[in-house]
């Protein structure tokens, strides 16, 4: 078993608020909003990159989740504000912006099938990702 140093750093200073995670020989970077600061994280340069994102609701029993994918992660959160049917966001991006439309297309879809699989929230994505 390796051993890895996980690192949270929490940028408004409390655990409620954005989260960006970084683990240690890995470079991906994980990211967690809440919706009302989505505006507020526009300077967050890790946001312009193509990443996934999970974009969930916890507020009822059994939880909601949306499971996407963009070339530009800020942009596409944006498009999403307004809608009720979640509160917080999860991205996923790598550090040297190195993921393509392609891997960021496997990954939505690997994701979707295992949510799918696991059954553990709602899905709320209306066609499943090819």
């Amino acid at each position: 078993m390796y051993k890895k140093t996980i690192e949270l750093f929490l940028l408004d200073g409390t655990p409620n608020d954005r989260i960006i995670c970084n683990i240690s020989n890995w470079d991906g970077i994980g990211i967690k909003i809440p919706k009302n600061m989505i505006k507020k994280s526009k300077e967050r340069s890790e946001l312009q990159n193509t990443g996934i994102y999970f974009l969930f609701d916890k507020t009822d029993n059994d939880g909601t989740v949306y499971i996407g994918e963009a070339e530009n992660v800020f942009d596409r959160l944006l498009q999403h504000l307004y809608e009720d049917t979640w509160n917080e966001a999860l991205i996923f991006v790598k550090k040297d912006n190195n993921l393509n439309k392609a891997h960021v297309k496997f990954l939505e879809n690997y994701f979707y099938s295992l949510a799918v699989t696991i059954d553990r929230y709602k899905i709320m994505n209306s066609n499943t990702p090819t």
